[in-house]
């Protein structure tokens, strides 16, 4: 089956479309504005854990649970990685201590919104995510409406890793957050050829100067017309086409996180699903 490309340019946030379609293929990033850079039970526990998830609002401890548990039911499962975006570089430690991720992403990008999912999953279990929010993607844009998370507000504590994540723009468009000097000048190195054609596009993982993910190892799509509550659900459910994305990316981005630690965690880093995906990571 052929498979779009389809490259995202913020524009006016009424305007019904930002897309332009280019090849074959759906690896697909969302352009950042240059400015920004300058400057299965699932149902049961979403209804006790109160009124309906709604955008914006704090995932409740229960929901977190929930995904913690998911997380490491999934380091069982030894299926290798779907497509792997990651490059490896000789970038800069951003942390000599321990190994530090960087995302730069925005609250309105469809593709930050499936790497979310793996992203969430594989920082769970290393530490706590605390004030982690419901999000959707853009409502006038490709995969319109795909539900995620923002990482706009919240904390990770952890005893092995380092992350720090920046949502450059809302949903509709306007600034939200300004990366730091040190984290464009990382983005401006390494999110350009040759380690995408798409310079200065979103997603951008940066994982302590060892590998580079420039793009969405997942297609927006397997999400469509689902909201948390059944995009959950088939994290839990092995033979579902969610889980068979999802999962293994969650393993081969911990195998890359697990790189660089003095002491991994024994548990995660030489769990049978991410000593599996360690075979698939990029070589310099």
């Amino acid at each position: 089956m052929k498979r779009r490309l389809v490259r995202f340019v913020p524009q006016d946030p009424q305007s019904k479309t930002y897309a332009d379609t280019l090849e074959s293929g759906w690896r697909v990033r969302c352009l950042i504005p240059t400015v920004l850079l300058v400057v299965m039970g699932l149902a049961p526990i979403m209804a006790s854990a109160g009124p309906a998830p709604r955008v914006g609002a704090v995932v409740p401890p229960r929901i977190m649970q929930r995904l913690s548990q998911i997380s490491r039911n999934g380091l069982q499962d030894t299926a290798p990685p779907n497509d792997v975006l990651m490059n490896a570089i000789a970038g800069a430690l951003v942390h000599s201590h321990r190994p530090h991720i960087l995302y730069v992403g925005a609250d309105y990008c469809p593709y930050c919104a499936a790497l979310r999912w793996p992203l969430v999953l594989t920082l769970l279990r290393f530490g706590s995510l605390q004030g982690l929010k419901f999000m959707r993607s853009s409502a006038t844009d490709v995969f319109a409406d795909t539900a995620t998370f923002s990482f706009f507000g919240s904390t990770y504590k952890s005893p092995w890793i380092g992350f720090e994540g920046f949502e450059t723009s809302t949903r509709t468009g306007r600034p939200l957050m300004s990366p730091p000097r040190p984290v464009r000048s990382l983005f401006n190195a390494y999110d350009a050829p040759p380690f995408t054609m798409d310079a200065g596009a979103i997603p951008f993982l940066y994982i302590n100067g060892l590998y580079v993910i420039s793009g969405s190892p997942i297609p927006p799509a397997i999400f469509k017309g689902d909201d948390w509550s059944a995009i959950i659900a088939g994290l839990g459910q092995p033979t579902s086409a969610i889980f068979e994305k999802v999962i293994p990316e969650t393993n081969l981005l911990t195998a890359a996180f697990c790189e660089g630690m003095v002491k991994p965690p024994r548990r995660v880093c030489e769990s049978p699903g991410v000593m599996v995906s360690r075979h698939f990571l990029p070589k310099p």
